[in-house]
């Protein structure tokens, strides 16, 4: 088998990789343009069970690009711009990546045609989940903020390509991932740095009640999106995890470093545009087909503060080690 995955070099992605070197005896092909998210340092030691093409996705793939991946079994495109914040920064660059990029990719798949095309995609497309409300595959968008609607339109490129020109597409949508090697900004390696320093870890909320997610370890979404090619699966599918708020997940990282959590509560959701107090998905679907994720919540949570805190390297932001 010959597959293709964009964005390898990113968080998710190389927890993608990762997997499928574990697992299979696939010919992987990798795309990345390497930007501020991306490293290499977090592929290199499969560096001889993948081939690396560097490619910018906001510009289509080149004729000998194409013919390097002439014969791919599988895409997964999971190449995306992810940071709410930086969408709201930026936007522009969440249109070219994620919507432009999405658009690159379908029209090389159109050449190249794959038995099965991955579109990797989030929660966030339903926006805001009240309480006891979790979303199925087939409820409205209602994206908030501008990664978001990005990724709610890459999603919609993806469902005319496989309607119009009969790409076979499977849609997973995921939630706040988690695990070795993630980049600073995000929560989870934020909240380590914070507590491993005595700082104080800001908890978005609406003043009075913490935002709530549903977390899930890379590595079980990576197995996820191989049980559905393995079982040809078709159409999306949603890939959960399990809930906690974000203070909740703070104290639980608190207490596996054995040391104080220093918190403030902050209200995002009135001085950030766009932050959405809950998301959940509802993983019945593919829960249905016998998947169920490999390693428990707890136990994957203990052994991303483990390795971080053994590897503070990961822990670097602007070209400067973070003080841990």
């Amino acid at each position: 088998m010959k597959v293709l995955i964009t964005g390898a070099a990113g968080f998710i992605g190389s927890h993608l990789v990762e997997h499928l070197v574990a697992n299979t005896d696939w010919d992987l092909h990798i795309i990345d343009r390497l930007n501020y998210a991306s490293s290499l340092d977090r592929i290199a030691h499969l560096h001889n069970r993948m081939n690396f093409h560097y490619h910018d996705l906001r510009s289509p793939l080149p004729d000998q690009l194409l013919h390097a991946l002439k014969g791919t079994d599988y895409i997964i495109h999971s190449a995306a711009e992810t940071h709410v914040e930086n969408s709201l920064h930026n936007p522009g660059v969440f249109v070219e990546s994620n919507v432009g990029g999405t658009f690159n990719m379908l029209e090389a798949a159109r050449k190249l045609q794959p038995s099965k095309f991955v579109m990797v995609s989030t929660d966030e497309v339903f926006g805001p989940a009240p309480v006891e409300v979790d979303y199925k595959e087939n409820d409205r968008f209602a994206p908030s903020n501008p990664y978001s609607a990005t990724k709610a339109a890459s999603e919609c490129l993806a469902m005319a390509w496989a309607n119009c020109f009969q790409l076979p597409m499977i849609i997973t949508r995921t939630m706040n991932n988690f695990g070795e090697r993630q980049h600073p900004e995000k929560f989870v390696p934020l909240v380590i740095q914070r507590v491993l320093n005595g700082d104080i870890v800001p908890i978005h909320s609406d003043g009075t009640n913490p935002g709530s997610r549903k977390w899930l370890h890379a590595r079980n979404h990576a197995d996820a999106i191989l049980f559905l090619l393995q079982h040809n699966a078709a159409g999306a599918f949603h890939i959960a995890g399990e809930e906690r708020n974000n203070l909740e997940l703070a104290q639980m990282i608190a207490g596996i470093l054995g040391k104080p959590l220093r918190h403030k509560l902050i209200d995002y959701h009135s001085s950030r545009p766009g932050h959405d107090m809950r998301y959940s998905l509802d993983g019945s679907k593919i829960a249905a087909l016998g998947w169920k994720p490999p390693v428990p919540f707890a136990s994957s949570l203990a052994k991303t503060v483990a390795w971080t805190t053994e590897h503070v390297e990961w822990l670097w932001s602007a070209g400067e080690l973070i003080n841990v």
